[in-house]
């Protein structure tokens, strides 16, 4: 059984993990901010707990971490969404999930997200998972997914 740790629900030892990993070489190169040091990861979550347009969970499968996901800029049409494995192939898993919730508990209609282009192996499970890329800038390209299954 899949389950969700909503961030705002993290215990210490959590908090400290999932920054310890968010942080990795492997995962940090990936993120628009490629390091945190724990009093701004502390204060993020804190933050959290009072908006309504952004959700980072830790995703859990029979007890063991596998991963996180997390939905930013979140209105009634869309929202964009990112992830990143804490376990070797569980990629697809994560992507189902994020397609799960934000189609069927946040209700959006369309799901965006934006990778940087030397991040192939990202990219790549995007398009597996039917989404398309609709623009791109010297760094990233902008994928999405309308909850029809389709691209733009």
């Amino acid at each position: 059984m899949i389950v969700y740790k909503d961030f705002v629900n993290l215990n210490h030892k959590e908090c400290k993990e999932i920054l310890k990993i968010r942080n990795s070489k492997n995962i940090a190169k990936f993120m628009k901010n490629p390091y945190i040091n724990y009093e701004e990861h502390l204060n993020f979550i804190q933050k959290l707990k009072n908006t309504a347009t952004k959700k980072y969970f830790l995703i859990y499968k029979e007890n063991k971490k596998l991963g996180v996901i997390y939905f930013t800029n979140i209105n009634k049409n869309s929202c964009e969404f990112g992830l990143y494995g804490i376990k070797k192939g569980v990629g697809d898993l994560l992507m189902e999930e994020i397609k799960n919730y934000a189609f069927n508990i946040l209700k959006v209609q369309v799901l965006n997200a934006c990778v940087f282009k030397e991040n192939t192996k990202a990219l790549n499970l995007y398009l597996k998972h039917d989404f398309t890329i609709y623009s791109e800038n010297d760094k990233f390209f902008f994928v999405c997914l309308n909850s029809n299954g389709g691209g733009v």
